[in-house]
């Protein structure tokens, strides 16, 4: 399969203007043009292919031809949206749709939530969006009958890039001068309430639908919802069951992905945006909308121009960092995408449940920030510090939280309601870097992070080795100088008392007191509290370069040991160290050329750095289902 691009149908209703022709040369029959229907399988306007092998076809034959084009997350084997552009040179009626149940039963139909983004409006233009005030429907009746309606409705200034998600019931209406793209539910139907008292081209007063419109309509305010920015660069503009909408700037050249779950439409809104899928290679200017089937993979985009990217939703995640001084959430997609995040300090020492608490509370403002209702989060998975039982869903001991014993499975589905997947911090970072970060592809890797202690996560075969009592893969507490340094977890010469940050900077300090002419005390201004990781990588003078050789060789060897036993496919740096970037690998990189034992074999295990930061954490803890899988 490939893409396609689609020919609209077009729709010439009264307040239907002429910026469809002008401002995006649609070439249709009529002088003017109130809606052209870019993406539709509804039998009032069918979108026909235009130009490939399929050039002329109706789209709704082609899908009907290609079910899996729609995806594997598809329910009923239709296109369940339909797209438009919508000129306004006049207001639209004051309206509402109904919901899946009532056009059911009313229309024979499904029901209709719709997205609408302006593209471009009138100085003065405005929308009509919900009520004011919250009423009942008696008040909406005795105000429809007495044409005082507009008054019990909020009218919203409207200007380019603003977005409305209009949920079915929602009493609505288009300002004169809005030029919109429309992502709506597969449906036609529309009860109007209040129309000017305007007379159809056929001189008579249009049509009115009171009584099923009340029925419909909903009388409570309703909320504008967030249009946060997603770390994929993209800006979340709606979400429903029925379809998911995203807004891509495009400025220079950028990958996407369609995966197998979900079809994309790409409208381009303004300037032109260039596609490449295959041998797919097409300049798309303003108004240009093609359709990419389900499974396609990377394509990329390049120009000057912004799209709207359609599909279905995808499945929601919570991600819960839990650590020492912060809680971080977020909202994070079955890809890996970040929506809406939400903070707050840990406030050590306190008891778990206050703890617990705020976890899920970020939980639920994370979803307020990303504009997706909680109801949509599948499940949430959180990464703790500590020692875990995960068949219990215990912390057996958190030395950083001081918790033992703690039930923090049961106490946070009971908080939430939702499926909790728990697991320790480092495994959930590693998981989240093999997922999304630079273990992404691989079939094994190991991330160390290199921070207050050696906290690592071990992948094999796309699984989590936590070892038979979840409290394996523990490699910073592997020991490397035997009688050497004390560790805090009561050995002597463990990996992390000599490849940690803390090492690194107790180090630097021990050789800043023999060296008192050193460069290190004037970068750290005279005190040795000042002193960090990235100060003695920064600095040239000869006791810093001996400092970091030394730390590096502990790491080395320590990473040394890893392959001997694993041999991963990648072994990955995270955590502040990593920071030092090509000052770390390179001469890490030559030591393992020289000592590790498969060093003359024809593949090696490649050494690199983790590329989420603090998101890995996030990102793995949202996903860990998927190892469960």
């Amino acid at each position: 399969m490939k893409p396609l691009i689609i020919k609209p149908a077009f729709k010439d209703y009264i307040w239907g203007g002429t910026r469809l022709k002008t401002k995006f040369g649609k070439k249709a029959p009529t002088e003017t043009v109130a809606e052209s229907w870019e993406l539709s399988c509804h039998k009032d306007g069918l979108s026909i292919i235009s130009g490939g092998e399929c050039d002329g076809k109706p789209l709704k034959s082609y899908l009907d031809e290609n079910r899996a084009a729609l995806g594997t997350a598809n329910k009923g084997g239709e296109l369940p949206i339909l797209i438009k552009l919508i000129d306004a040179a006049d207001n639209l009626s004051v309206q509402v749709h109904p919901n899946n149940k009532q056009a059911a039963l009313w229309e024979n139909q499904n029901g209709k939530t719709e997205m609408w983004y302006v593209i471009d409006a009138d100085k003065d233009s405005s929308i009509i969006y919900g009520v004011k005030n919250d009423i009942s429907k008696d008040e909406l009746k005795e105000a429809i009958q007495n044409n005082t309606v507009t008054n019990l409705l909020d009218s919203v200034p409207s200007k380019p890039g603003d977005v409305f998600f209009v949920e079915a019931g929602t009493i609505h209406a288009i300002g004169k001068g809005n030029l919109i793209a429309e992502i709506q539910q597969n449906s036609n139907v529309t009860y109007r309430l209040y129309d000017y008292d305007r007379r159809g081209k056929d001189g008579k007063p249009r049509e009115l639908h009171i009584d099923k419109g009340i029925k419909a309509a909903r009388t409570e305010r309703t909320a504008v919802r967030k249009t946060p920015l997603c770390s994929d660069g993209t800006r979340l503009l709606g979400s429903c069951e029925y379809f998911q909408v995203r807004e891509l700037d495009v400025k220079e050249e950028k990958t996407l992905t369609v995966h197998d779950e979900s079809y994309q439409a790409l409208m381009t809104v303004s300037g032109s945006v260039r596609v490449v899928c295959g041998d797919f290679d097409e300049t798309l200017p303003a108004g240009t909308t093609v359709f990419m089937p389900a499974g396609l993979g990377d394509y990329t985009v390049s120009g000057n121009g912004t799209m709207l990217i359609t599909s279905n939703p995808p499945r929601y995640f919570v991600g819960i960092d839990l650590g020492g001084t912060n809680i971080a959430a977020a909202v994070v997609d079955e890809y890996g995408n970040i929506y809406g995040r939400a903070a707050t300090k840990t406030k050590m020492p306190r008891p778990y449940n206050e703890i617990f608490d705020d976890m899920a509370l970020c939980a639920r403002k994370s979803a307020e920030a990303s504009g997706i209702p909680f109801d949509e989060i599948e499940a949430v998975g959180i990464g703790c510090p500590g020692a875990i039982n995960t068949e219990k869903g215990t912390v057996e001991f958190s030395n950083n939280l001081k918790f033992y014993d703690v039930p923090i499975l049961d106490y946070m589905e009971k908080s939430l309601g939702k499926k909790i997947y728990i697991d320790n911090d480092a495994n959930a970072a590693a998981w989240g870097e093999y997922l999304n970060g630079s273990g992404k592809g691989t079939k094994s890797m190991v991330m160390l992070t290199l921070g207050t202690g050696v906290g690592s996560g071990i992948i094999v075969d796309g699984k989590l080795i936590r070892g038979a009592y979840d409290k394996g893969a523990e490699l910073g507490h592997m020991v490397i100088a035997l009688n050497g340094r004390r560790c805090t977890c009561g050995r002597n010469g463990c990996f992390e008392a000599y490849a940690s940050a803390t090492a690194l900077v107790k180090m630097t300090k021990e050789a800043m007191r023999r060296n008192p002419e050193s460069e290190l005390w004037r970068l750290c201004r005279g005190k040795l509290s000042n002193m960090n990781g990235a100060t003695v990588f920064r600095c040239k003078d000869e006791t810093a370069k001996r400092v970091v050789k030394t730390y590096l060789s502990y790491l080395a060897e320590g990473t040394v040991n890893i392959i001997n036993m694993l041999q991963p496919e990648l072994i990955c740096f995270g955590g502040g160290i990593s920071h030092a970037g090509r000052r770390l690998l390179a001469p890490v990189n030559s030591m393992i050329k020289r000592k590790s034992f498969a060093r003359f074999g024809e593949k090696q295990t490649k050494i690199g750095l983790a590329t989420l930061g603090n998101d890995a954490g996030i990102i793995g803890a949202a996903l860990l289902w998927k190892n469960e899988k």
